[in-house]
């Protein structure tokens, strides 16, 4: 009996030192070096921590597999790219990989990008090939419709921000929640002005704010150049915007990065020096800015703008102040190379 009392109390010394050291060994600080780790689906606790330990994001493999049966953890470690930093302590490894706190990668999309140039980005930016978003973006008119009923694509939806991905996000995916985004954006919208305030439709105003974000470079001028778009529907007055022209001969795969005289009569519904009224659909995504201009635009009677220096522009009420405005560019201008010729 004596030494059964003996024998169970020496092993309650040895679990109580065992816990004592699995606690030590959880707490401690990890490798003195973040390290990145990718863990695929269906892998078993022991080779979780196993891949761990190959990687040097744990102290000690043995302390982190008694900690994830002692939680009872073993099925709820997540697959994904995971991020640890250096010092790390290994129950909060775990406890990361446990909570699925998966490392994200940045996809930064500016404002004023057309799906084209947003697929290049996301190319450039490692997430995948640009056919492969131009791909996901032609199937995605579904998703452009929970926004806009008069959709013709994904153009003008995909909101520009700087997005938060895990690895392995799909091309589908990340433009859904660009559109989620938009929705967001349309709802705060909505809060600023009153959508029975708007001069039009959330079809239409996704086109005027395109408009607006291609011409402008500085931002007391977008509700200036709003007014200028919406003065001339107004009046019906072609609305003459070079930057659909670019668009539709992109589209046409035509564009060779000048505008020419011959390109101002390309014939497509997009050209709004041939066709009146908005072009179809957007020419590109615009920001909030742009959104906002164009459903509360400055009030003025300006039907006119030139750009000047700086992406600065000219506005004028008439077309001989325009013609005026021109002139006096192309003088400055002249001038400019005449100087920086000597």
């Amino acid at each position: 009996m004596k030494r059964l009392l003996l024998f169970l109390l020496l092993l309650g010394v040895l679990i109580a030192a065992a816990a004592m050291y699995v606690r030590s060994e959880l707490d401690a600080p990890g490798p003195g070096e973040s390290t990145t780790v990718e863990i695929p689906r269906g892998l078993r606790a022991r080779e979780v921590v196993n891949l761990l330990a190959e990687k040097n994001s744990i102290r000690n493999q043995y302390a982190a597999l008694a900690y994830i049966f002692y939680t009872r953890t073993y099925n709820k470690l997540q697959a994904g790219e995971y991020m640890f930093d250096a010092h790390l302590t290994t129950r909060n490894v775990v406890r990361k990989i446990t909570s699925g706190e998966v490392y994200l990668h940045k996809f930064t999309v500016a404002e004023g990008l057309t799906v084209k140039q947003t697929a290049q980005k996301w190319e450039e930016q490692g997430f995948g090939t640009a056919e492969d978003f131009l791909h996901a973006a032609a199937g995605a008119l579904d998703l452009a419709r929970t926004v806009d009923d008069k959709a013709m694509s994904v153009e003008g939806y995909l909101f520009p921000e700087t997005y938060s991905f895990p690895k392995g996000t799909t091309a589908r995916q990340a433009i859904a929640s660009m559109i989620d985004r938009f929705k967001e954006m349309i709802a705060r919208l909505e809060q600023s002005v009153p959508e029975s305030n708007w001069q039009h439709d959330l079809h239409d105003t996704t086109i005027v704010a395109s408009l607006v974000e291609s011409e402008a470079a500085h931002a007391e001028e977008r509700p200036l150049i709003a007014s200028v778009y919406l003065n001339r529907l107004s009046r019906k007055i072609l609305l003459q915007c070079d930057p659909t022209v670019i668009y539709a001969l992109d589209l046409a795969n035509k564009y060779r990065g000048t505008l020419t005289l011959a390109d101002l009569h390309f014939e497509s519904p997009y050209n709004t020096y041939v066709k009146p009224g908005l072009p179809p659909g957007p020419i590109m995504n615009p920001g909030y800015p742009s959104l906002l201009a164009a459903v509360q635009p400055a009030a003025t009677n300006y039907l006119y703008f030139v750009r000047t220096e700086e992406g600065r522009h000219t506005f004028s009420e008439t077309l001989d102040a325009h013609n005026r405005a021109v002139a006096a560019y192309r003088k400055l201008e002249h001038a400019a190379k005449r100087e920086r010729a000597h």
